[in-house]
């Protein structure tokens, strides 16, 4: 991937001849250089995140990073890659399932929200991509169940 002039990488939808996506690959070094692992596991009736805790400077209070958000009482996501990328889409889930929940007087199923998610990140990959995996979390327990 060098950058030697060829102006293949100066705009998301220009393909190389090689038929790469330039801008897409930068992305995907991003997420792999913030050098955290998150995983996702789904029991019968609980399910886990676990991801790293990385400060990247001494300067920043250990407490105040999370890659753990709240959308929802009931949804929560795990974003792992660029701290500014991942508040811009936990800020677009939280107000999609503000809106969901305004419009129609229930909580925003889950499914839904992602469809919505993956649809925003479809379009804005047209300018620049998102350096960031996210995943999805529900709790459907109720009060009885606990």
């Amino acid at each position: 991937m060098s950058r030697g002039g060829s102006g293949y990488d100066r705009h998301i939808t220009i393909f190389s001849p090689e038929g790469r996506l330039f801008q897409v690959e930068y992305a995907f070094k991003a997420v792999r250089q913030s050098g955290v692992t998150s995983i996702g596991v789904r029991g019968s009736d609980c399910v886990v995140f676990i991801t790293q805790k990385k400060v990247q400077d001494k300067l920043i209070d250990p407490s105040s990073v999370s890659r753990c958000y709240r959308i929802t009482k009931q949804i929560g996501m795990l974003a792992t890659g660029l701290p500014a990328d991942a508040r811009s889409i936990v800020q677009q889930a939280r107000h999609q399932a503000a809106e969901f929940r305004f419009t129609y007087g229930y909580e925003m199923p889950v499914d839904v929200l992602a469809k919505v998610l993956a649809d925003k990140a479809q379009v804005y990959t047209q300018v620049r991509p998102a350096a960031i995996p996210a995943l999805l979390l529900v709790s459907t327990a109720t009060a009885e169940a606990r």
